[in-house]
Order: structure tokens, then C-alpha cells, then sequence
């Protein structure tokens, strides 16, 4: 009997085919990938920009003390998130001298993808504590003479939207993650040219 098994021939020889890309092209996806992460972080720190001022108002004009505290919590949250994403998602700023531009661009790609992952610690659970006390004193404070499963029923509603929200978006965060390992993939076949 002979050790020849042309399957395992056939596998030991099949080597994954490099696509080439020039360094000209590479270098153009890796510029319009960090311009997309700019244009993202600027419009999240403008809407964590908007949500204090805006929750901040209402801690300032509501006189209802847990609606007060739960616009605070909110506030707090989102300069906790505003921090998170330059810690987690904003563009590395690390030692690059003497590495090429694909294990840069591959680098920036996995640490995107990391931060979309674990968005639900990061930026959607820091919300939670604010928007519970939130939407309880709320819903206690309109709803005086109303029965206890009425005021039960309304939180419930609200909150199951909120949570509907943050569903969604964990969803679109999983999803362009992804993509991104759709990307993160397709780079480790590619053989720079150039």
C-alpha cells in the first residue's frame, strides 16, 4: 500500500490565490476609510453636544427632582461615550515608522471592528441608568390620579422603545462590523503591488 493520497496532494498544493492591488489603490481606500471615521466621530460628538444641552436644559427648568437626576445621568453618559470613542474608535495614532501601508490600514480596520463589537458596553449600557430614572420620573410625575398599572404600563411602553432603539442599534453596529471582517479578509489576499 503507498502513501500517495492525491486528495491530500491536492490540498497540501492548493494555495489560496493573491489578488494584487497597487499601493496607489490601497492607499486611496485607506483614505476614504479614515475620512468615513472622522465624518462618524465629529457627528457623534455633535450629538453628545446636543444631548447635554438639551438634557442639561431640562435638569435646569424641570423642577421634579428624579427627573433632574435621571437628565444629569443622561448628561454624564454621554461625555462618558464622547470619551470612549476617542479612546476606542477614533483613528490610532501609533507607531507607524517602518510598517507598510496594508498592515497599517489592516490594523485600523481590526480596531474598528473591535469598538463595533463591543458597542453595547461602551456606548449604548452607559445610557441605561439615566434613562430608567428618566422615564420613571416622568412617568410618575404626568400621572397623578392614574392607577399604578396605568403608570407600570406607560414606563413599560417607553422603555421597550428605547430598548427597540438600542436594538437597532446593535444591530447596524454588528452589521458593519461584519463588513468590516468581510474587509479585514479580503485584505490578507491581496498582494500590494507597488
Amino acid at each position: 500500500m503507498t502513501d500517495h493520497d492525491p486528495l491530500r496532494d491536492l490540498w497540501a498544493s492548493d494555495q489560496e490565490e493573491k489578488f494584487t492591488m497597487s499601493i496607489t489603490d490601497l492607499s486611496a481606500r485607506s483614505d476614504r476609510f479614515q475620512s468615513r471615521i472622522k465624518r462618524r466621530n465629529l457627528i457623534e460628538y455633535l450629538a453628545a453636544a446636543l444631548v447635554v444641552g438639551v438634557f442639561g436644559w431640562m435638569a435646569f427648568i424641570i423642577p421634579v427632582l428624579s427627573i433632574k437626576i435621571g437628565a444629569v445621568m443622561i448628561m454624564m453618559a454621554a461625555i462618558y461615550i464622547s470619551w470612549q470613542l476617542n479612546r476606542v474608535a477614533s483613528l490610532s495614532a501609533g507607531d507607524t515608522a517602518g510598517d507598510t501601508l496594508a498592515n497599517i490600514h489592516r490594523r485600523e480596520l481590526v480596531r474598528q471592528r473591535d469598538a463595533l463589537r463591543s458597542v453595547w458596553c461602551w456606548y449604548l449600557l452607559p445610557f441605561v441608568p439615566g434613562i430608567v430614572v428618566f422615564t420613571l420620573g416622568t412617568t410618575m410625575e404626568t400621572a397623578t390620579d392614574v392607577p399604578i398599572w396605568a403608570v407600570i404600563t406607560s414606563s413599560a411602553v417607553s422603555l421597550g422603545f428605547v430598548s427597540a432603539i438600542f436594538v437597532g442599534v446593535w444591530a447596524m453596529n454588528a452589521y458593519a462590523a461584519r463588513k468590516l471582517d468581510q474587509e479585514i479578509e479580503a485584505l490578507d489576499k491581496v498582494r500590494v503591488i507597488g
